[in-house]
Formats: structure tokens, C-alpha cells, sequence
């Protein structure tokens, strides 16, 4: 009888990804003794007409959970959460179901998960980040964690690509555009609606001096598509890219704060 031959990359039937904690068993996580805990951050929103309402929640997901993996690979103790896929768009509330909660919910989802970490045996938590509107909220949480004892340490993962990296992304855009579309491209290309990638329109501010100050944009009237900048050139080869360099400076972080030991100086020598 021939043998049946074993896909690449597939993992033995009842094997659990090491680290991601929605495909392992309560006894699975007793055993793995995790370090540290991942929280990635996505949103359910709209990317314009040819990317799907969860394109920031799909790239979030991917990046982390590659950045996990390799980290685990290396002795690294990090235990992935589901990613949150409904968070802070009050800006983009003029287009259809944009999903959001509160910025005082996120901060108290946050917070929740964070003393949920304590008592389960967790000293440190990685926050990772795929949506524009939640920077606020995070930090916010971080200050109000900073406040309180018996409560993990937060770190915000802010800046993932490591150095010297070039970026292969040839139209910057803030939504939607360029590398969005390339990155889903390579995550999920049957989600990219390409024959509908085109230049979609960026409103720029009426006075070049309102640059200088920060404010709550009108999604609706900055990105009218609810997209913006120019898509054609998008590639799943530039999406590949960006997300393996951001995955393995992920990866490199995961790896330092898994290894640190949490002491009354920590996080500093």
C-alpha cells in the first residue's frame, strides 16, 4: 500500500500551534508555561473598493502570529491572543458599519485583559497594533496600568522593522493604498478585488499651516473612497516583505521580553 505523503508545512492532526492560544487545550497551555502574552489590535472598517471591512484585523493576525512562531522557534515563551477585531473608529463613523467601541471601552478592555494576565501568571504583555485609531487608547491604558500593582508590564510594539530595512513600497499611503493592498495581496489575494485598484483621491488640509497641529481627521472627507493613494503598483512580493521584517523584529522583541526577568528594576539593567 502506498504511503500517503505529507504536505509541507502542515502540522500532525490534533498538534496545536505552539504559542497560539485558540488552537491549544488547557493542558497544552499548562505545560507550555508562557512568558508572555501577545495582544494584537485590529478593527473592522472600510478599505476602499477593492480590500475586504478586516483587512487591518487579517495583517495584524498574520504579522503576529509569524512573529510568535518564529520567537517560539528560538526558546521564546510567548502565548498569542485572539485579535481583537472591533476598536476605536469614531472618525470613520459617516461610512456604513464601520464597527467601533468607545476609547474609555478600549482603555477598560485593555486594563481587563491585562489584570485577567496577572492572575493567570503573566508579568509581561506585548501589545500589538494594526489599526490607525488606537494609539490613543493604548497609551492611555499604559499610563493608567502604570498606576497599579499586581498588574503585568505593557510594552506597545511600535517599531518592528528592523534597521536598515528599505522599504519596497513605491506610494505611501495613510489607508487603503500601496501596502495595505499589497499585504493582502499576499495574505488573503482572493479578498483584493483587483480589477478595482486605481489612484483614489487624499483631500489635503485647507490651510498648509494646520500641518502643525494634531486633530481628529473626518475620514469621510479626508479619504472619500475610504481609501486613498495609488494601488496599482501593489504586489504580494512588497506585502511578503514588509510583513517578514516586521514578524522578525516581533520576533526579536518577543525573544528579550520573554527572557527578562521581572524584577524591582525592570525594565532597566
Amino acid at each position: 500500500m502506498a504511503k500517503t505523503k505529507k504536505k509541507p508545512g502542515r502540522r500532525p492532526a490534533g498538534a496545536a500551534f505552539p504559542g497560539l492560544l485558540e488552537e491549544m487545550t488547557v493542558e497544552e497551555v499548562r505545560a507550555f508555561k508562557p512568558e508572555v502574552a501577545v495582544l494584537p489590535l485590529g478593527s473592522t472598517e472600510p478599505h476602499g473598493p477593492h480590500l475586504p471591512y478586516g483587512t487591518d484585523t487579517w495583517q495584524v493576525t498574520r504579522l503576529c502570529r509569524l512573529g510568535v512562531e518564529r520567537a517560539n522557534a528560538r526558546g521564546a515563551k510567548a502565548l498569542l491572543y485572539p485579535a481583537l477585531p472591533i476598536t476605536n473608529n469614531a472618525n470613520v463613523r459617516k461610512f456604513p458599519f464601520a464597527l467601533r467601541i468607545g476609547i474609555r471601552t478600549l482603555m477598560t478592555v485593555i486594563l481587563d485583559i491585562a489584570k485577567q494576565c496577572w492572575e493567570d501568571g503573566i508579568r509581561k504583555v506585548v501589545i500589538v497594533n494594526g489599526h490607525g485609531g488606537n494609539p490613543g487608547a493604548i497609551m492611555a491604558a499604559q499610563r493608567e496600568l502604570a498606576g497599579m500593582d499586581e498588574v503585568p508590564f505593557v510594552f506597545w510594539a511600535t517599531d518592528l522593522k528592523p534597521e536598515g530595512f528599505k522599504d519596497p513600497m513605491e506610494h505611501p499611503s495613510d489607508h487603503g493604498g500601496e501596502s495595505e493592498t499589497s499585504r493582502m495581496l499576499w495574505i488573503r489575494p482572493d479578498l483584493v478585488r483587483t480589477h478595482k485598484l486605481r489612484e483614489f483621491p487624499v483631500s489635503e488640509p485647507r490651510d498648509p499651516a494646520f500641518k502643525r497641529a494634531q486633530y481628529v481627521r473626518p475620514w469621510h472627507l479626508y479619504l472619500p473612497a475610504s481609501a486613498g493613494g495609488e494601488t496599482r503598483k501593489s504586489s504580494a512580493r512588497k506585502g511578503k516583505a514588509v510583513i517578514e521584517a516586521e514578524a522578525e523584529g516581533l520576533a526579536e522583541l518577543l525573544m528579550a521580553v520573554s527572557k527578562a526577568r521581572v524584577d524591582g528594576r525592570f525594565p532597566y539593567k
